[in-house]
């Protein structure tokens, strides 16, 4: 019976990660602007009918509402996936994004390995710049030589960060990106994103990494975007005034 268990390998603590996201070159105006967006899933049912704002190199905005409320769906909306049914989304065409969706699998290509991963998205590097940059992400060792289907959650999560990373995006659109990291890791990319200079747009139920990294609160709310005047404390104690 011994002789047939399967050999488990050893746990092993991951090596220190310290994630760096590139310093993207200046650009002048908007980065993206709506205006008089309307967007529906479906011909009779708008979803917004009216989302009109601008997202610059500075902005650093926490998208808030109840699950349900067309949080991703703004986000889609911002990263060009989907289009506006009428008004005008224009993207600056020097414009550089990267974002992370909360399910990996849209993502990844779960059959590459995390080396074969990012030299499919930014050929040209040798083996060993891949590997020494996943390094930085706490991807090393055996694990780049093993299928991205195989990873855990948290490790699937670096390869992104990696990805992004090298990217050198303006703007970083993150939906829900402390899901599968543990305090430790959240802390690191709290850091990383506050070094960052570049734009960025984040939801997230991590109220700690919403105060650390953002200075606005956008709340969706009734198929439309505004402008929550008032901190991540005053926004609990209004939802929790309206619950009661």
């Amino acid at each position: 019976m011994l002789s047939k268990l399967e050999i488990i390998p050893a746990m092993i603590e991951d090596p220190t990660i310290s994630f760096t996201f590139s310093q993207p070159f200046p650009l002048k105006g908007p980065m993206i602007s709506l205006k008089n967006v309307a967007f529906g899933y479906k011909d009779d049912d708008i979803l917004f009918p009216d989302l009109t704002f601008d997202i610059d190199m500075d902005s650093r905005i926490a998208l808030v509402g109840a699950n349900g409320q067309g949080k991703s769906t703004v986000l889609n909306i911002l990263s060009g996936s989907l289009k506006p049914r009428s008004g005008y989304a224009i993207i600056n065409p020097r414009l550089k994004f990267a974002k992370f969706s909360q399910h990996h699998i849209d993502q990844m290509d779960l059959e590459l390995t995390p080396l074969q991963y990012l030299e499919s998205l930014f050929p040209g590097k040798t083996a060993n710049e891949y590997r020494s940059f996943l390094g930085r992400y706490g991807i090393s060792g055996d694990i780049v030589f093993q299928k991205n289907r195989t990873l855990s959650g948290g490790q699937k999560s670096r390869v992104i960060f990696a990805s992004m990373a090298l990217t050198q995006p303006h703007i970083m659109l993150l939906d829900e990106p402390t899901n599968h990291l543990d305090i430790d890791t959240v802390d690191v990319l709290a850091k990383a994103l506050n070094e960052f200079t570049g734009g960025i747009v984040l939801i997230s139920h991590d109220e700690r990494l919403l105060t650390l990294v953002c200075n606005e609160l956008w709340e969706v709310r009734n198929r439309a975007v505004i402008v929550f005047d008032g901190d991540f404390n005053d926004y609990k104690k209004m939802v929790i005034k309206e619950t009661n």
